[in-house]
This record gives C-alpha cells, structure tokens and sequence, in this order.
C-alpha cells in the first residue's frame, strides 16, 4: 500500500484520536473526553462507525472511513494516534502500513509486553466490553501469537444490567457507582475463577474510569487505553 502524507495545519498537538460515531456519557478517563489527557489532543470521528458495528460486526467496511478520519487528523499535524474503541484494533496492520508515523488502535497492543513482564504461568485477563465478539482475529493482529493465547483470559461486560446497555444499547444516562460496580464484579470474579491472573488490561477506552478501582479491588495491575496513549504520546512529544 502506499503511505499517505499530508502537510500540518496547526501545531502543539502530539495525539489525535479517532472517535466512533456514536454519543456516550464520557467521563474524565474515558478518552473521549479531553479532560482525561494532561496535555492537548485532537479528535476526529470516523463517519458510519456504529459501536454496535465496531463491537460486535468485527468493523466490517469501515476501512476506507477509518482510514480517513486518521488523514485528518494527519493534516493537523498530529504525530501519533490513537482510536475510541479497542475493536479497532482490527486493522492496526493496514492503518500502520498507510500512515507516516505512529498508530496505536488498542490497548490490546500493550498484552505482549505485559505477557514479558509476567512469569510465565501467570496470565492476562482482558476486561472487555463483549467478550463473545473479541475474536483471535482481534488478539493477532494486536501482535498475540498463537502461543501466547492460552495465557490469556476473556471477561466480558456483555451481561452487565447497566454498562453494556450503555456504551452499545439505547441507554444515554451513565451512573457511574453502579458501572464501576459492575466493572469491579466481574474483574473480582474473574480473578477468584482463574488465580493465575497476574494482570488486566482493559480492552474498552471507556473502562479507565474504574482502573483504579479494579487495582484496590484485586490488588492485580491494571493497564489501559489511557496508559496507552500517555505512553504513545511520550515517544513523540515534541
């Protein structure tokens, strides 16, 4: 594929995130609300991008509009970045091969180096908004192999009353003591199922909110979109 280039048009920005083209509560965390960032940062929204599309249709003909929400944001003159929904992940490896500088699609990039950081039995659970939809096809082109599969363990949020409905449903109202509640269950109740879990990594960008709380909760690491990002714009900051 040829590499796509562009001049910039503004300066002072490291990041640019491509949103999906949905409306949620975003609270500061989420990266989707500027607040969660310590420093500035562009966003631009892939058009047709439905979070049920994304979620649980693997993205299916959503390249090309990806693709071109990341030139735009490449015109501004950002020098990394970044998406608004791990799913994406899907097509880190031709956003990569047209883009002349950095793009990290997914928090799930980070699972090899947190593997590497791990001993060898213990495994990585990805907290992920559904679970049933995330597929091996997602997990390799995050850079897992094949041999790396069986150390990680999927926990979804597909089931939860609140948290689901929210982010792909009709519900637009965010409780945040009940989603957090909801968010800590299921990553305790993974940790007891599986006591080999040495570490999360939160696959859904609107899960950072509760990152701490899943620490003090299980006493596991937690990494996440946000961790992603900070560590993404540091390699680039100008």
């Amino acid at each position: 594929m040829s590499e796509i280039k562009a001049q910039s048009r503004v300066s002072g920005v490291d990041v640019g995130v491509i949103m999906l083209d949905n409306t949620l509560p975003r609270p500061v965390g989420d990266l989707g609300n500027a607040r969660s960032y310590h420093y500035p940062v562009a966003f631009e929204t892939c058009d047709g991008a439905d979070t049920r599309l994304v979620v649980e249709r693997d993205a299916a003909g959503l390249l090309d509009s990806v693709l071109a929400a990341a030139v735009k944001l490449r015109e501004l003159g950002v020098r990394a970045i970044t998406t608004c929904c791990g799913f994406l992940a899907i097509y880190q490896r031709e956003l990569a091969a047209r883009l002349d500088r950095p793009v990290a699609t997914s928090s799930l990039l980070q699972i090899p180096l947190v593997l590497r950081m791990l001993a060898p039995e213990k495994k990585v659970c990805v907290l992920t908004v559904n679970a049933s939809t995330l597929s091996d096809a997602h997990l390799r082109a995050a850079g897992i192999t094949d041999a790396e599969r069986d150390r990680i363990v999927l926990t979804g949020l597909e089931g939860t009353a609140h948290f689901y409905p929210m982010i792909v449903g009709a519900v637009r109202e965010l409780d945040p003591a009940r989603a957090e509640a909801e968010v800590v269950a299921a990553a305790h109740q993974a940790v007891r199922d599986d006591p080999d879990i040495g570490a999360f990594v939160f696959e859904c960008t609107n899960l950072p909110p509760y990152s701490a709380a899943v620490r003090a909760a299980t006493g596991v690491p937690v990494w996440d979109a946000g961790t992603l990002v900070n560590w993404l714009r540091a390699g680039v900051e100008q």
